[in-house]
Parts: C-alpha cells; structure tokens; sequence
C-alpha cells in the first residue's frame, strides 16, 4: 500500500506541475490563467482573462469552448499545441518515457506491514537447533523406541561410572535441557538377546557419568543440559545391539521441614515393648497393592495384569524408573496384591507411596496418614501414606515401603531409615528435601 500511496503521489505532483507550467496557477482555488501571449490573444485589451472551473451541474450541454456570457470554458479533455510560448521563462518539460514508473505490484503480492515494526527490521528467528547426532528431547516425561544397531554411533566406550563395563558397541543420545533443580531419571527396555544400558552424562564424554544402570539411572541435576545415552554393551566381544525403548522423566521434589511427632507404636506380639517414634531401623522393599483404579476381577497370580499397574503407577505418581516388584502374596486376602479393606480406598498415589508397620488396630492410623521416610543425617525424604497395609512381620524390621520410596531415596531391600507420623498433616506425598 506504502509503495501505491507514494506512486499515485508522484504522478499527481507531477501532473498539477506541468499543468501549472502550462497554464500558470493563480492563488485563486479553482481558477487557471493561460500564459501571457494566450491572454493577449483572447483579451484585446491586454487584460488577462480569468477562466472559470463550474461548479457541478452548472456544466454546459456541449463540451466545446464557447463564449457563455462573461465565462469562458476550457475543455480539459482538449489537444494543447506541441509547444507553447516560454513567456515566463518556465522550462519546457522532457516527455516522460513509458518505462519510468516502477510497476505496481498485485495486491495479493504486498506484503503484510506492521506500523510498530521498523523500517527493514530482521525478524529473529529464536526456536533453537537440535544439535546433528542427537535426539532433543522437547517435553517430559518422554518416551521413545528405537535400535542401537540401526540408530546409533560409536563414540563413548567407557564410562567413569563403572569402567569396567564394556560399552564400545553402538549408543543413542538423548538431549535433555533442565530447567530447574530437580531428579532426573531414564529407565531402558530391550528384549532377548539385547543388552542396553542407559548413562546420565553432564557432557558427552565418558569420565562426565553421573549415573548408569542396566535398567535405570537417575541423578539430582541443576539448570542446564543433561545427555541419556542409551549404549550398547559388549560381552566377550559379542555386541548386544538391538531394538530397545527408553522413557526419561524429570521430579521435583517439594521443600520444607519434616518434623515427625514423638511418642510410641504399639506392634503386634511387641508383648508391652512399644517402638519409640519416630524409630530408625531396616526398611523392607514392599510389593505392590491394587488400587481404586483397578477394578475386579482382581489378579489371580503375582504377575497378572502387573504391566498395567506399572503404567497406572508411573503416570499417577510422575516417577520414571523401571519397576520389578511383583503384587504383594496372598497373605490373608482373597487375591495378589490386597491390603486392608476395598481396593476401592486405595487411591493410586498413595499406593505408590505407601508404607506399612506392623501396628495393632489400636495403634494403626487412619488410611492416608502422611508419614515421613527419611535418609538419616541427610535431607533426602519421602512423604508416605499409611494405614493400608499390615506388615512386615519380623519386628526386627520398623517398615516397608515400596520400590518407588527406595528408588528416589537410592536404598534398597532393608537399608536403614528413619520414620515417624509428620507433624504437618498437609505435606504432599512423594519426594521431598528436608529443610530442617
């Protein structure tokens, strides 16, 4: 639009200038005078004449010149000689070649202006480039298939994180950005005769491991990027390349005191000797228990339907690892994986993070009562739910909580906790850094 605004301005200016040359403009609006030897022609007495532009609808029938009365009309549509007299010195006009005006684009090509732009300002482009021989991972958690045999390169051997472990084979490597303190995990599927394990880099190269395993890794990581590297493992010469998938998830943690109440827990057949609390003591890696989100009929073997539960877990929960426990045995119930009561009072987080003791009805909380498991002389902890399950049996034993508690902890199968009822009973459940 700029560029026919300008374009229509040129000619206009142009055309009032040679008309103006020609008939030399008066200050009067609407009035013309023909140049000197025109009004000496038309004015016997050497007065100028004064022609007159009408006023619409005052036009006459015919648009020849004519005298009419005092006023005498000018056909603008009328031939003008080749060449008039230079009386008052104005400068004849050069004609205007045809090519001298810039064509006028079609409307559809103009562009689209914006008036708050600057002139010619360069629009940049800010969406970052996935570095080559990479996959950039863009949201989380994520999930991804693929196969180290096909897809990946060799370029990581060893790993300080375990150098002994033969990595030489093929690996995939997966750009994380990180954009707040938080624990990042990535858990690695393969099938027979595949043999992946996955690495949690700082930079891509060997001796930056910040944690590698044979089925997950998981590491507390700070603003920035974080590389998973799928490799492929290599046993006594033999490359295990293969298809394989991955899921990559990143937790934060909620922050604050985890202050746990004082008193006792009255145990089954403790025959009067009640358990201080909070206690600290060996914590069993517990199975898994149905859920509300599971409904009958309820699984017949430790392993049924167990897939399932695994994904249900894993969304609810928001914690990536690659879990193995079985649903807990029949131990009094009518099926694998009951605790106390209905599946249908167990909500799905809760089951994920949930712990039991071996308390009396007397001594047991209501279901849903946060507890608090935490790493002694450090600020690791998990808010638990209780009152879901009885157990474990051996009194020697203070609790047990499962595989996910001990994941995000980085405990295992009757590693020493401390644990107690918490004193604020609005804390969130799952993981959690103690500020006191």
């Amino acid at each position: 639009m700029y560029v026919l605004s300008r374009l229509l301005e040129r000619r206009t200016s142009l055309a009032i200038w040679s008309c103006c040359a020609v008939l030399s403009c008066g200050a009067d609006t609407g009035r013309a005078r023909l140049p000197n030897a025109q009004q000496d022609a038309a004015s016997p007495d050497g007065a100028p004449t004064v022609l007159d532009w009408p006023d619409a609808g005052a036009a006459p029938e015919s648009d020849t010149d004519e005298s009419l009365g005092d006023t005498t009309w000018l056909d603008v549509g009328m031939d003008l000689p080749a060449e008039l007299p230079d009386a008052d010195g104005t400068p004849d006009l050069a004609p205007v070649a045809d090519d001298a005006f810039e064509p006028v684009p079609d409307a559809d090509d103009w562009p689209d202006l914006d008036p708050a732009a600057e002139p010619d300002a360069a629009v940049e482009d800010v969406t970052p480039e996935c570095p080559s021989g990479m996959i950039c991972v863009t949201s989380l958690p994520f999930e991804a298939t693929g196969n180290t045999l096909l897809d990946g390169a060799t370029g990581i051997g060893s790993y300080a994180c375990k150098p002994s472990a033969d990595e030489s084979g093929p690996e995939v490597v997966f750009r994380v950005e990180v954009p707040k303190e938080g624990f990042l995990s990535a858990a690695v599927f393969d099938g027979s005769g595949v043999d992946v394990d996955v690495h949690l880099l700082s930079a891509l190269q060997g001796d930056a491991c910040l944690a590698r395993g044979d089925r997950h890794a998981a590491a507390d990581v700070s603003p920035g990027i974080v590389y998973v590297v799928v490799d492929s493992y290599v046993s006594s010469g033999e490359v295990l390349a293969g298809p394989y998938t991955v899921q990559i998830g990143l937790y934060f943690p909620s922050s604050g005191p985890c202050a746990m109440q004082s008193g006792i827990m009255k145990r089954v057949g403790d025959g009067g000797e009640h358990l201080a609390m909070p206690a600290t003591g060996p914590i069993v890696m517990e199975a898994h228990l149905v859920t509300q989100e599971e409904p009958a009929p309820f699984p017949t073997t430790s392993t049924e339907e167990l897939q399932a539960h695994y994904a249900l877990s894993q969304a609810e929960t928001g914690l990536v690892m690659h879990r193995t426990q079985d649903w807990a045995p029949l131990e009094g119930g009518s099926f694998y994986g009951a605790g106390i009561g209905s599946p249908s009072l167990f909500p799905v987080l809760h089951e994920g993070w949930y712990v039991n003791m071996y308390w009396t009805s007397e001594s047991r909380p209501p279901r849903g009562t946060p507890m608090i498991l935490r790493v002694p002389g450090t600020d690791r902890a998990v808010v638990v739910a209780a009152g879901y399950e009885t157990g474990p049996g051996n009194l020697k034993h203070i609790g047990g909580t499962p595989e996910e508690t001990h994941f995000y902890l980085r405990t295992g199968h009757l590693d020493v906790l401390k644990l107690g009822l918490a004193v604020d009973t609005a804390l969130p459940f799952g993981p959690r850094t103690c500020t006191d």
